[in-house]
């Protein structure tokens, strides 16, 4: 599918238009933030409880408390009917 720049721009229009969730745009001004200046890291772009969910998860895997991928897909699997 060949799509024109107009086009891509006419649907995320359409799609920032018609969330209010605030969480979901600040996702995307923080992603464009990101990509429009390269001298910018993403870090300092995410909001405060991003970073502690970050945070909070990286401690979880030093303490080994982690689940491993193999798993977690597994368990998705199942869920999903797939096995």
């Amino acid at each position: 599918m060949n799509t024109s720049t107009s086009e891509i721009k006419n649907y995320l229009h359409k799609l920032i238009v018609e969330t209010d969730d605030i969480n979901i745009l600040n996702k995307v001004q923080a992603y464009f933030t990101t990509l429009k200046s390269k001298n910018i890291d993403w870090w300092d772009t995410i909001p405060d409880q991003e970073k502690d969910a970050i945070n909070t998860g990286l401690k979880q895997l030093e303490n080994g408390e982690g689940i491993p991928h193999q798993k977690v897909k597994h368990k998705i699997n199942k869920l999903l009917g797939r096995e």
